[in-house]
C-alpha cells in the first residue's frame, strides 16, 4: 500500500496542529488543572504570560480549523439550520443559565469568531467615580489607608485570572475533540456564507501583537503569517462565491 505524500502546505498544517497541541496541553500541564478547571489567581507575570500566549494560540487555532474546514468542503457539514430553527429544538433548560456555583464545573465552549472589541490583555483606564477621594488630614488621627489602585505593581500580586483559565479550557478542548470542533466550524461558516448582508459573513482579523512578539520563534512566526494569508485567501473566495 503505498501513501500519498502531502503537498508542503498541507504539510504546515499538520505540523502547526500537533505543535499548538502540545503546546497547549504543556500550558494546562504547568498551571495543574485537572477536572476542575478553577484558578481565580496568578502571579502577575504568569496572567501576562497566559494572556500573550493564549492570543497566539487562539488566532492560530482558529486559522487552522478554517483551512481544514474549507480543504473538506462546506457540503460535507450539512444545511445550516437559522439561528431562529435552533433556537426552537433546544430545551428549555438551554435556555436558563447555570447556577453560579456550578458555572466552573462546565466546560467553556471555545469561540470561533474572533473578538472585535477591546482586547482582554489591555483594560481600559481606572476611572475614579465621583473624582478623587477627598483625604482631610487632622493632626490627632492617623492617616486614611489607600486605595487598592494606589499600592504598587508587584510581580508578586495575585490578580484575578479565571477568564483566562476558561479560555485554555475550552483552546485545550479543540485539540481534545477536533471531530466536534470541526463540525462547529463548518456551521457556522455555511450559516455566515448564506449571511445578508454580505458585511455579516465570517471574517478574520489581523493577527494580534503577542503573534509577532520577539521571544515567539521565527518560523513560528512565518508559519503563523503563512497560515493567516492562506485563510484570508480562501474565506474571500468563499464569501465572493
Amino acid at each position: 500500500m503505498s501513501l500519498t505524500p502531502l503537498d508542503p502546505f498541507q504539510s504546515l498544517v499538520v505540523l502547526a496542529w500537533r505543535r499548538a497541541d502540545y503546546l497547549v496541553h504543556q500550558m494546562v500541564r504547568a498551571l495543574g488543572l485537572g477536572l476542575l478547571p478553577c484558578k481565580p489567581f496568578l502571579l502577575r507575570p504568569v496572567r501576562a504570560r497566559l494572556a500573550a500566549d493564549l492570543a497566539r494560540f487562539e488566532a492560530l487555532t482558529r486559522r487552522l480549523l478554517v483551512l481544514m474546514v474549507l480543504e473538506k468542503g462546506l457540503s460535507n457539514y450539512g444545511v445550516a439550520r437559522s439561528p431562529v430553527a435552533a433556537r426552537r429544538k433546544q430545551p428549555a433548560s438551554a435556555h436558563t443559565s447555570a447556577p453560579k456555583s456550578r458555572r466552573c464545573l462546565t466546560l467553556p465552549a471555545f469561540r470561533l469568531a474572533e473578538s472585535t472589541g477591546r482586547s482582554a490583555s489591555t483594560p481600559p483606564p481606572r476611572r475614579l467615580k465621583g473624582g478623587p477621594r477627598p483625604r482631610i488630614l487632622r493632626l490627632d488621627q492617623p492617616l486614611p489607608p489607600p486605595e487598592p489602585w494606589e499600592y504598587p505593581v508587584l510581580s508578586e500580586d495575585l490578580v484575578p485570572s479565571q477568564p483566562l483559565i476558561r479560555r485554555l479550557v475550552a483552546l485545550n478542548q479543540v485539540f481534545v475533540d477536533p471531530a466536534t470542533h470541526l463540525a462547529r466550524m463548518g456551521r457556522h461558516l455555511l450559516r455566515r456564507a448564506r449571511a445578508q448582508p454580505a458585511t455579516r459573513r465570517y471574517r478574520l482579523g489581523a493577527l494580534p501583537p503577542a503573534a509577532r512578539a520577539r521571544r515567539v520563534p521565527k518560523d513560528e512566526r512565518d508559519a503563523l503569517e503563512q497560515l493567516h494569508d492562506e485563510a484570508i485567501y480562501q474565506l474571500d473566495n468563499l464569501n465572493s462565491s
